[in-house]
């Protein structure tokens, strides 16, 4: 048997990690059939993320010597660190994608293939944060869906879905679990829709969402997607607490990629706080995961600090053989035999009840920005008047000021609660209608009653 290949320089924790797959493929793409994949959030903002260059840099140098077929970044948002990494890795990899998307950084999603990208397209989040919000930034880089189809050698196509969805910020915070529930929807909508067409689909990134979360309902249920930890070591590990397991054991056991103590940029946190926020998640019924690893464990040589704040995934996937014949054949039952389930009923009340939670912040956000919009006018009306009286001096600059800085915040509030605030309400009551209508076909479908038709599901 030999030994597991990692993405770094074996160390006795990525040695415990990866030995318990290693049975399974002896080498990471033993199979003609096999491919490997790779996920990294690589905590690359400008000015904000610590030794960002020289991490990013890092980063490149091990894309460009390691065993993945297809390569998946997030928060890669400084153009020129993703030309850094296209000078190192290009022979290895020819075909990339660099995915621009929002109004500061862009999207941040990167895709490298070994294989020939024959196709590729970004879709932006119709809900992602708020705008008022630019301390977080989520709304302003941009996230969303970058795709791609990628021919695997033979023949196969796979459509791989990379994706950054809108961080927590606080574990009761009811805005952002809605938010994310609306982008899984959307992701999960397309990723159906790449099933049913015949092909592999493939979704990875960092979700920000933990396995028993809505957002891994969606994915696994409504998408018909499974998750490759699951698929390689079971159920057998669901019920174990973070906090009972060493860090090391926290890897091995649960999949830890985020909020680790062995992460340097997260080792002031509690053990109860590691958790698994990246994923890849295949299409079961077309694939199958040969070997599993946690990667970018190893602290960055000279620097001594962690590659990202984020570990990585690597798993080395195989196309079933029965499944590249029906795939090839072009033959129509395909995309009904690959056609993803509906969610539990239950679930289609959670959602909209998530929905239904969320509303009152949606409304009251541009309810009070629009409001503040009209009195400022009042306000700016008043002060302007005011300068009649007082003509000079610093009380007549003081006043122009004051109205001045009341004018400018008055239309940013009226344009983020008339703009932002509209297309808010908008883009939730599309989706609580999606919801509706897809609950309303999921409760005909097992009645026996068959698909409906157009239905008005209201508000």
């Amino acid at each position: 048997m030999t030994s597991s290949v990692s993405l770094l320089p074996v160390s006795p924790l990525t040695q415990a990690s990866t030995n318990s797959s290693a049975s399974r493929s002896g080498t990471s793409r033993s199979h003609p059939m096999d491919f490997r994949m790779m996920t990294l959030n690589c905590w690359g903002l400008k000015y904000v993320s610590k030794a960002r260059e020289p991490r990013m840099r890092y980063i490149a140098n091990q894309i460009a010597i390691c065993e993945a077929d297809i390569v998946a970044l997030q928060e890669c948002w400084v153009e020129s660190d993703y030309d850094y990494i296209r000078q190192q890795t290009h022979k290895e990899f020819p075909y990339s994608k660099y995915f621009y998307s929002g109004i500061i950084a862009g999207s941040g999603l990167v895709i490298l293939s070994r294989f020939p990208i024959e196709s590729v397209s970004m879709t932006p989040y119709t809900i992602n944060g708020r705008p008022s919000a630019f301390f977080r930034g989520d709304w302003y880089v941009g996230k969303g869906i970058a795709s791609a189809i990628v021919r695997h050698p033979t023949g196969v196509a796979i459509e791989i879905f990379n994706t950054h969805m809108h961080a927590p910020y606080g574990p009761g915070d009811a805005s952002y679990v809605c938010h994310r529930t609306a982008q899984a929807w959307q992701l999960s909508q397309q990723i159906r829709a790449a099933v049913e067409r015949g092909h592999l689909a493939i979704a990875v990134g960092d979700f920000n969402s933990r396995p028993e979360s809505i957002t891994y309902a969606l994915l696994t249920q409504r998408a018909g997607l499974q998750d490759s930890w699951i698929t390689v070591y079971g159920n057998a590990n669901k019920h174990l607490l973070a906090e009972s397991l060493s860090p090391e054991d926290q890897i091995k056991l649960m999949g830890v990629t985020c909020d680790s103590k062995l992460n340097t940029w997260r080792a002031d946190r509690d053990l109860s706080e590691a958790q698994r926020l990246d994923y890849c998640f295949h299409t079961p019924s077309l694939s199958t995961v040969e070997k599993l690893d946690v990667v970018f464990i190893e602290k960055v040589p000279q620097l001594e600090c962690s590659a990202s704040d984020h570990f990585g995934v690597a798993v080395t996937l195989r196309v079933l053989p029965a499944t590249r014949e029906k795939l090839l054949s072009g033959q129509e039952q395909v995309a009904q035999s690959n056609r993803p389930p509906s969610l539990p009923l239950d679930q289609y009340d959670e959602i909209l009840n998530i929905i239904h939670d969320y509303l009152p912040t949606a409304h009251a956000q541009k309810y009070y920005r629009t409001l503040h919009f009209w009195i400022s006018i009042i306000f700016v009306v008043a002060l302007h008047i005011g300068v009649f009286w007082v003509r000079k001096g610093w009380p007549s600059f003081l006043v122009t000021l004051g109205s001045t800085l009341i004018a400018l915040t008055g239309v940013v509030d009226g344009m983020l609660g008339f703009l932002y605030g509209r297309n808010e309400l908008r883009g939730l009551r599309e989706f609580e209608e999606e919801v509706r209508w897809e609950k309303l076909r999921a409760s005909d479908l097992s009645e026996g009653i068959g698909a409906v038709g157009v239905v008005d599901v209201g508000m």
